[in-house]
């Protein structure tokens, strides 16, 4: 939680959930997860950044299979590197995910540093540069989206138990275009926005009743003032 007047006022307004946040941050515990899935689950997550979630779902979940997607290459450079023990278990694409095929524009966040592109996002920053004016988006790049429900036609994949999605934004196109893979889905960790950091991008409410018309509901909330990670199960 950045330390701020807003973040500040929201928690004198919050107290619990301000607490809460302090003492666990945005991070819902893997064993939590793991309640919902099978021992072995096969998880697909987007985007992998540098790895570091990727590695830590291969330790805890030891039989799992893990399908990694990150478009902008120096961050997925970095993961390649990360998940080197675990090769024989990860695999990590180089695509954007949305609800068609297409090619588009990535906003790149960290001016090209490897460890600073978590905030790339396929909408421009808006909210995002008001409340974190310290992250730079000069770079923009040209990636290749593809639909999950295609993805997998063509890459043999029969399910997907687990799926992990922080698309800044993006997270309802991706969804869109995953209908047939979300049939043996069990859960979903999703990063919401109460706020609307990127132009156009889906806010929590708009999320959540999508997800319900798919037979999922929120079972673990760890959200602050602008957003936060969500479990969804079905």
């Amino acid at each position: 939680m950045r330390i701020n007047t807003a973040n500040l006022a929201y928690a004198i307004k919050h107290p619990g959930r301000a607490l809460r946040y302090v003492r666990h941050r945005d991070r819902i515990p893997y064993e939590v997860i793991a309640a919902h899935l099978p021992d072995a689950p096969v998880i697909l997550e987007a985007g992998t950044a540098n790895g570091t979630n990727t590695v830590e779902m291969a330790d805890f979940w030891k039989g799992s299979r893990i399908y990694g997607f990150e478009p902008v290459p120096q961050a997925r450079e970095l993961a390649e590197k990360t998940i080197h023990a675990h090769r024989e278990r990860i695999r990590v694409y180089p695509f954007a995910l949305g609800d068609a095929p297409s090619r588009l524009t990535m906003n790149v966040s960290g001016g090209g540093e490897a460890a600073e592109t978590q905030s790339s996002s396929l909408l421009k920053p808006t909210g995002h540069i008001e409340e974190y004016d310290f992250v730079d988006f000069s770079e923009t790049i040209e990636v290749d989206v593809v639909r999950l429900d295609d993805w997998a036609k063509s890459e043999a994949v029969p399910r997907v138990d687990f799926l992990w999605l922080d698309l800044q934004g993006y997270e309802l196109k991706a969804l869109a275009g995953a209908e047939e893979m979300l049939k043996s889905v069990t859960a979903i960790h999703i990063e919401v926005s109460h706020k609307q950091l990127f132009e156009g991008g889906v806010l929590y409410p708009e999320l959540k009743d999508w997800l319900k018309s798919r037979g999922f509901s929120p079972k673990v909330d760890a959200t602050f003032r602008l957003g936060g990670n969500v479990l969804f199960t079905r």
